[in-house]
């Protein structure tokens, strides 16, 4: 006698998942088999170099950095510094100028007889900053300082601090200018920027400090040029006399044509272009 099948009842939409669910956490044999076998420990190559010592690259890279003067390295930095730290607080508005003045400041002039030129175009970028510290004496009066005490800042960071950051070094390399000397006129101008970004700040305006630095600066560059030989030194004043003053301070050209032009022109610290 055949016994009766009892009819299943059909798996709920519950049951049905709890048990996929559950199918899932039970590792098979093989992946249990595999979970089992210790996996080869791979070592890290660079760890082993390190290990095993500096490799001839790093040797021919520290041998070539030692080849280094001190004393570049140090302007290197000083220079840097100089002409970023100004930068920093110069405010949203000035900050679009201050990008189209310094934009080459990794590119330094290599020609040295442009680098002597470009120098003559700061001094009297100096002298123009100066001309307005002495003006605002009488016309932007205590308390309120009516007047726009960025552009001293903005005309010493971009007109003196950038295009010597780019020329100074090459007057070391090509005429055997003192580097120690470069350096004291770096942080003199840095000094400068110091004292201008607090009158910019309103914290204690002050106009004749930054216009005592600059002097100093100025009066440095001098002694600087005295030492090079006077036919090069010629040859870069003819160079920057040459310069067409016709034309507009914003048109492109040669960074010491552009300093020139500025200045002539009596541009805003956006004129250089």
């Amino acid at each position: 006698r055949s016994r009766a099948v009892r009819p299943q009842r059909p798996r709920t939409v519950m049951q049905s998942t709890m048990s996929s669910v559950a199918s899932l956490a039970r590792p098979s044999a093989a992946t249990a088999h595999r979970s089992r076998v210790a996996r080869p420990h791979r070592r890290n190559p660079r760890a082993l170099e390190r290990r095993a010592g500096r490799s001839e690259g790093d040797e021919a890279s520290s041998s070539r950095s030692s080849d280094v003067p001190n004393w570049k390295r140090a302007l290197a930095s000083s220079l840097a510094a100089a002409v970023a730290v100004p930068l920093v607080n110069l405010g949203p508005a000035a900050m679009p100028a201050a990008a189209i003045y310094n934009k080459d400041l990794d590119v330094p002039i290599n020609d040295p007889e442009q680098a002597l030129a470009v120098v003559f175009g700061v001094k009297d970028s100096i002298k123009n900053v100066q001309d307005q510290l002495v003006d605002w004496k009488d016309t932007c009066p205590a308390p309120t300082f009516p007047c726009d005490l960025s552009q001293a800042l903005n005309k010493t960071s971009t007109r003196v601090s950038g295009p010597l950051a780019r020329s100074l070094p090459t007057l070391s390399d090509a005429y055997g200018a003192d580097p120690y000397a470069v350096q004291d006129i770096i942080q003199s101008v840095s000094t400068s920027e110091a004292m201008l970004k607090a009158n910019n700040a309103r914290v204690k305006v002050d106009f004749d400090g930054p216009a005592e630095y600059l002097a100093l600066v100025d009066t440095s560059i001098t002694n600087l040029l005295n030492d090079l030989s006077p036919d090069v030194v010629e040859a870069g004043r003819k160079r920057y006399d040459s310069c067409d003053l016709s034309v507009p301070p914003e048109a492109a050209g040669d960074l010491e044509c552009r300093l020139a032009r500025a200045v002539f022109a009596g541009a805003r610290s956006g004129g250089i272009g």
